[in-house]
């Protein structure tokens, strides 16, 4: 059963403008997408693309000749989230596929399918393979207990929260799915509260696990570390 990638991409996003962006230099969309179907291993998932045309026509971006697509107009973050969560639910996949919520600033490692795939050999709900930096003891930030699991090929840790892109199996999603719309529509700026929604899960009993060191990356000052992401853009 493959891998259910929902890729969410945008003409431009408002979030860019917020105070605390701080992306890298090398930082450019269509490289990050193009890097996406460089690493994803076609026989072990699908790639579906959610274009967001509130602030550009797709005819305007590098997906103009992409298939599997469909547009939406949302305009905010919270809100194309909510969309997607409702054309997933419209595909009717099976339980045990597993789905990927996958916004459109994450940078890939080779071999990630395999990776997420790993992870599903654990006593876990959820997996992100992005390795977030401030999970760590930086500046005094936090001294964050963890479990350590192992895999064939790769260690996980437990983390308390993620941003909005990872993984569930469907039947998860299905069992959380109040969780998952509530944190993104009672957004007051547009933003899921994705810290809150994982926070909520973990009082649910839901585990939460990133790879050490991580398969991907959110472009921002955030980076996983350990890597040198500019080999992959």
């Amino acid at each position: 059963m493959k891998i259910q990638v929902f890729l969410r991409q945008c003409f431009y996003s408002p979030n860019a403008q917020f105070c605390d962006r701080d992306r890298p230099v090398w930082f450019d969309k269509e490289k990050i997408f193009m890097n996406l179907k460089r690493t994803i291993n076609p026989e072990l998932a699908d790639l579906h693309i959610i274009y967001d045309s509130h602030f550009g026509t797709l005819h305007e971006t590098f997906l103009s000749q992409e298939e599997n697509v469909e547009i939406v107009n949302c305009g905010t973050e919270a809100s194309s989230f909510l969309k997607t969560l409702e054309i997933v639910e419209q595909k009717k996949f099976g339980d045990d596929t597993i789905i990927y919520f996958l916004e459109d600033d994450y940078l890939h490692r080779e071999n990630w399918c395999e990776a997420l795939l790993e992870a599903y050999s654990l006593p876990i709900h959820y997996v992100s393979l992005y390795d977030h930096l401030n999970k760590y003891i930086l500046d005094g930030y936090s001294n964050l207990l963890a479990r350590i699991f192992i895999t064939k090929s790769i260690h996980w840790r437990t983390v308390p929260s993620v941003c909005n892109t990872y993984s569930a199996k469907m039947g998860q999603i299905k069992e959380d799915l109040d969780v998952h719309k509530h944190f993104s529509s009672s957004s007051l700026n547009g933003i899921s509260q994705d810290n809150l929604k994982f926070l909520r899960l973990a009082e649910m009993g839901r585990g939460l696990v990133t790879p050490l060191p991580g398969y991907s990356t959110h472009c921002d000052r955030f980076l996983s570390p350990t890597i040198d992401w500019t080999k992959y853009i």
